[in-house]
Order: C-alpha cells, then structure tokens, then sequence
C-alpha cells in the first residue's frame, strides 16, 4: 500500500518480512518506508530490526535536543515540549557526513494528535524559488551553535558526553567544524552542502538545517528577549548561506510553505517503524497529548557490501 500527498510518496509494508530487499532498493522509490505491525517495543526489537536491513548504528554527537540512551545504540524521543511541533529537519544534518538512515519506532501512541510528516527533498527542491536554491546550491549554508545550557539550548557537555575539551577539539578538527571557547561555553561554526544528491549520480535534493536552525524558528518573544538582553551571542542557533547572506524570516516561510505542499503524514500505531533516507527525506513531529513515546536510531551500513 502507498500513501501519497503532493510530490512526497510514503511505502506502507506490513510485518518486518517486507523487508527482503537491500535498504536502498527499499527506499528508492519513496525516501520512506512504514513497516505496520513491526511489533517493535523497544531497544532491543528496534536494533534487531535495524540488524536484519544490515544496518548498524551510529554514535549520536551534537544533538539539536538531549535525548536518553535506551541501550544498543538506541535513544529516546528528544527532550521537547509534547505541545509544541518540530518543523522539518534532517537528523544531525549539520555533521559532515549525517547518517545516512534513520529508524524511528513508535512505543506508545498519542492520546491525540502527534502525526510526523515526512517530505521528499527531491520533491522540495524545485518548490523553492531559483535566487534561493542557486545561491544555497553555489555557497552551502552556514550554522553557528552555541552551547551555553540553561534554560535555551544545551550545555557542550551535554551535546558530546564522555568527551572533555581536548576530545571536542579533535571532533571538531576532523569534522571541519571552527570552535571558540569564551566566557559562557562553546561556540561552533561550519558550512555544509546545501543541496546533496541523494544516489551517485542521482537526483539531487534540498537537504539542510537552513530554516530549522533559523532565529526566526524560535517564539517570537523569547527570540526579542535574546536579542535585546544579551544580543546576537545569546541566541542558541542561527544560519546563513554560505557566503553570510542572511536566511531571512522570508526565507524561513518560504522553505516551511515548500515543505507543507510537499509533505506527507504519517499516523502511528503502535509497533510501527518508520525507515527514512536521512539526505534525501526530511521529517517533522506535531503537537501531541498524552505520554507519546518513541525510540530513535540513526543507522548506517553494517558493512561495505551491505546495503
């Protein structure tokens, strides 16, 4: 069974012995593939799942949002307010090479609401206006992080556990990353591709963190209280495109209107799994009620001749 909405087609399969075929012949059709009836109900049923595609996971550096280990690489749901959506995002999508593919298992439903949307950036792409993707495509884009903790954004101890200053340094040095440390925490810097092809040599995709990263994503008045009490330095997050034009409010609108006429929605039951290429396909979460759980691992390739 497909579901399908404007430009973005999700694969629906039942049972995780739909799942015969290599993980890239899987996804290449839709980006995103639904097993109903995984029955996953956990870590363990999760990793297995992943092992059985030939998929291994990935250690989880610099979180957007803090999330708890559930054991064999898989984490919890992020710390984010329930009543409050999370706009179209690739995971870790700001690392120099994010993980290729992600499974999202859902351990208990919402008592209302709580659908994830899922958008095709291949679909995405031609949405958006040229003067946008010519200049993202030429320059990448452009994310400042700054780990502060508190009551906005995370703490660099948080964002890369188990490591000290000189380990941070190291990642940062091997992922390209520029760091500053000042009297409030870590500052990170980096320019990512804006626009990556999701095959060799296949159709190329608007993947980025641009509009999710964004100033303008943040509540308006906690974004003014930032910037009029501690200035530019006090926002957690900010983007740009690559050569520092800013991405505007303007922008941010006109990417998150090419991402809702693109997007499907997903509706869970519990034990499902959803499987997304993590370039080529972005997700979204929307405001729930109730104790709505999930568990979340980014995977890769077990090894070279899988998948």
């Amino acid at each position: 069974m497909t579901t399908s909405a404007s430009g973005t087609t999700v694969l629906e399969v039942s049972g995780p012995e739909a799942l015969s075929c290599g993980v890239r012949e899987l996804l290449e059709p839709s980006g995103a593939v639904v097993v109903r009836g995984a029955g996953v109900d956990g870590a363990d049923a999760l990793a297995e799942l992943a092992d059985g595609l030939g998929l291994a996971a990935l250690d989880q550096l610099e979180p957007f949002a803090a999330r708890q280990p559930l054991g064999r690489g898989v984490w919890s749901q992020p710390a984010w307010p329930g009543t409050s959506p999370m706009c179209m995002h690739h995971e870790l999508g700001w690392q120099r090479q994010p993980p290729p593919f992600l499974l999202v298992a859902c351990l208990r439903t919402a008592d209302s609401g709580g659908a994830t949307g899922v958008a095709d950036g291949r679909a995405v792409l031609p949405l958006l206006p040229d003067r946008m993707t010519e200049r993202a495509g030429r320059n990448g884009w452009t994310l400042v992080r700054r780990y502060t903790g508190g009551l906005i954004g995370m703490s660099w101890q948080d964002a890369f556990p188990g490591l000290d200053a000189a380990a941070v340094e190291a990642y940062a040095a091997a992922e390209g990353v520029e760091l500053t440390w000042d009297d409030r925490g870590l500052v990170t810097r980096r320019t990512r591709p804006a626009i990556r092809s999701t095959a060799p040599d296949g159709p190329l995709a608007w993947s980025n963190l641009l509009a999710f990263c964004s100033e303008w994503t943040m509540d308006p008045p906690v974004r003014d209280y930032l910037v009029t009490a501690l200035g530019r330095p006090g926002l957690p997050f900010e983007t740009c495109y690559g050569d520092g034009e800013p991405f505007t409010k303007a922008d941010v609108d006109t990417v998150n209107a090419a991402y809702d006429r693109a997007a499907a929605r997903i509706h869970w039951q519990a034990g499902d799994v959803l499987l997304l290429d993590n370039i080529r396909t972005a997700h979204s979460m929307e405001p729930a009620t109730g104790d709505r759980r999930t568990a979340v691992l980014h995977a890769g390739p077990a090894s070279a001749g899988r998948p």
